[in-house]
């Protein structure tokens, strides 16, 4: 009479040992003669195992060769590892291709700020050449005097306070400095 550890058994038939303990509790009253505990460990008869494949309705696994096994392992893994740089490579290109996008738009615009700062150099020598011209062609211009009244003797002169009042009250337009 074998015995082994639940945590074997679970191993052995590629489920968790805490879904063995479910199926266990399950079907107690089938496996609880073949169930055995030793200082806080469980143990199944091989008996117990049969039980429990045929109620899990597990397929036992086919017992491989070593090298068999070995070479299936190593093409699965040599498939993931290349599903995996395949994936790499199409994020790698789509990088690429940001980066391309990003140095034309980068391009286009030293372009037209090259272009810009072409036309605006263009303009200033265009008006500091005409600022030039313009004092060049320039003559002096002659001094404008003010307007001034001509001199004129005082209408009220040599008149009578009688006659002063009369041209201030009633001919003001003879006070004025202008020549009569």
């Amino acid at each position: 009479m074998n015995k082994e550890k639940i945590s074997s058994v679970a191993k052995k038939l590629g489920i968790s040992t805490q879904a063995v303990y479910k199926k266990l509790a399950k079907i107690g009253d089938q496996v609880g003669s073949h169930l055995i505990k030793e200082n806080g460990v469980t143990y199944l008869t091989d008996e117990g195992v049969d039980i429990l494949r045929s109620t899990l309705q597990v397929r036992q696994p086919e017992p491989a060769s070593p090298v068999g096994n070995l070479v299936e392992t190593l093409q699965k893994s040599l498939g993931d590892k290349q599903a995996l740089i395949d994936k790499q490579q199409a994020l790698i290109d789509q990088l690429v291709r940001n980066q391309t996008e990003e140095r034309q738009r980068s391009d286009t615009i030293i372009m037209k700020l090259s272009n810009d700062l072409g036309n605006m150099r263009t303009l200033l020598e265009e008006n500091n050449k005409a600022k030039i011209l313009l004092t060049q062609n320039l003559k002096p211009t002659k001094q404008v005097k003010p307007w001034e009244a001509p001199k004129v003797k005082d209408p009220l002169e040599n008149k009578t306070w009688l006659q002063k009042m009369w041209i201030k009250y009633f001919e003001p337009w003879k006070m004025r400095n202008q020549a009569y």
